[in-house]
């Protein structure tokens, strides 16, 4: 494929809620994540009565939502969970269509994602919790120079703080 720019966007469009559900609906896709069906049938509850803005109050009440653009269109999504307001926070990264996996758009997104973080939001660190069958996901996240603070029997909990993060940049 080209070589794309990948962004990250706020703005939920009815179009996008529908991708959304269908990679949700996908079992490749969303193994890993921890949406259980009922978010899913609310959010398709959302989309079904035309409600796009009550999607993204949803989608964004817990931290922030971002779409994962790759040109126009929205290929997967960002989601970051509130650990501590406005100095923590825990990502939650998935490219919604397998075919667009194995490209580095999950790794362009990250690092997008940490440059507006720590950047812009000034936060203090920014953490993932990856199941440990998750190979792209431990990949990815080694890859970023990610630090293992905690290896659970299931999970293996990254971080990256601020300064860590400065040190990777030189």
């Amino acid at each position: 494929m080209g070589t794309k720019d990948i962004s990250l966007r706020l703005e939920i469009k009815s179009t996008d809620a529908q991708k959304i559900i269908s990679w949700l609906d996908n079992k490749e896709v969303s193994k890993y994540l921890n949406e259980d069906q009922n978010q899913i049938y609310s959010l398709e509850y959302l989309i079904r009565n035309n409600q796009t803005e009550l999607l993204q109050y949803r989608l964004n009440q817990d931290g922030r939502f971002f779409l994962i653009d790759l040109g126009n269109e929205s290929i997967g999504f960002l989601n970051l969970f509130t650990v501590r307001p406005q100095k923590e926070y825990e990502v939650v990264i998935a490219i919604g269509d397998p075919e667009n996996w194995g490209h580095k758009y999950g790794y362009k997104a990250l690092e997008a994602c940490m440059r507006e973080v720590f950047f812009k939001w000034r936060i203090e660190g920014l953490n993932a919790k990856i199941n440990k069958e998750n190979e792209r996901s431990l990949n990815l996240f080694n890859h970023l120079k990610y630090s293992q603070i905690k290896v659970g029997e299931k999970y293996i909990t990254f971080q990256m703080t601020f300064d860590n993060y400065l040190s990777t940049l030189d």
